[in-house]
């Protein structure tokens, strides 16, 4: 058997990617470094995290799934007040997207932090598309800390 947690009341919505290298460190920052408890938070794990909010245009399907499951979350936990965005370096979202979308791959050819850069643009979605929830958003970029990609620190971005 395994442990549930009976009654719960979240008072955040975290986005991360769901790449395996980073999940050793994802949930430890959340709840030691941001004081989110399991219970305290709705783990929503998504290949490249909250990233189609940088280009909704360019991904309409990707963007209706994400604002739907947004939508959901709000209408189901009503207690929820924060949204915490963790985009992360090396991303292979971010480079099928450099592949596969059109006009992309000139923008990921630019820069080397392209899931960090996209973050205030994630921002500005979804004020339009969230505000009426009334959540704070903080964003967060992980990037890996050491030559060996065994270690990985966070940054705050503002915007």
């Amino acid at each position: 058997m395994y442990d549930a947690i009976p009654q719960v009341s979240p008072e955040a919505l975290v986005v991360y990617c769901s790449d395996p290298r980073f999940q050793t460190a994802f949930e430890p920052f959340v709840e030691n470094e941001l004081g989110l408890a399991k219970g305290r938070y709705v783990p929503f794990v998504v290949a490249g995290g909250a990233g189609v909010l940088a280009n909704p245009a360019r991904l309409p399907k990707e963007f209706k799934f994400l604002r739907d499951r947004f939508a959901l979350f709000h209408e189901h936990f009503a207690c929820l007040q924060r949204l915490i965005l963790i985009n992360h370096e090396d991303c292979a979202y971010y480079k099928m997207l450099a592949k596969e979308v059109p006009g992309l791959r000139e923008h990921a050819a630019q820069t080397a932090h392209w899931p960090r850069q996209d973050l205030p643009h994630i921002a500005a979605t979804l004020h339009q598309l969230g505000a009426h929830y009334g959540w704070t958003v903080e964003l967060y970029y992980a990037r890996f800390a050491d030559a060996d990609h065994r270690q990985v620190t966070f940054e705050r971005v503002s915007v």
